[in-house]
This record gives structure tokens, C-alpha cells and sequence, in this order.
């Protein structure tokens, strides 16, 4: 999945704040940002089409 977009976290991305965390990366930036540990803050209102998040299924 890693290098399709980045994905959004439940994570605050500082304590006290309200952006929330983006990890990963996208083809859109150079493969040095195609990583899982980058992160960065966005507010939850951010729209990009870069931006998505990954759905998660229990049985």
C-alpha cells in the first residue's frame, strides 16, 4: 500500500493541537517520501487528492 497515497491517522500530530497525522507517502513526491515513518499535520478539513485512508475489516 505504501506509495499509493498518504493516509490518515487518528494521531494528533502534537499534543494540544488539533491537525491530525498523514503517514506514508505518494508517487507524487520524490521516493525518498515513500516511506512509513514520514508524517506530517494537516487539519481534518485538508483536501487533497493525495489524501485518503485505509479501511480496516475485523471477523
Amino acid at each position: 500500500m505504501s506509495g499509493n497515497v498518504w493516509e490518515w491517522c487518528e494521531d494528533l500530530y502534537s499534543s494540544g493541537g488539533s491537525n491530525r497525522v498523514v503517514r506514508g507517502g505518494s508517487w507524487v513526491i520524490n521516493a525518498a517520501f515513500c516511506r512509513v515513518p514520514n508524517r506530517f499535520g494537516y487539519s481534518p478539513d485538508y483536501r487533497y487528492g493525495i489524501l485518503s485512508f485505509r479501511l480496516s475489516r475485523t471477523y
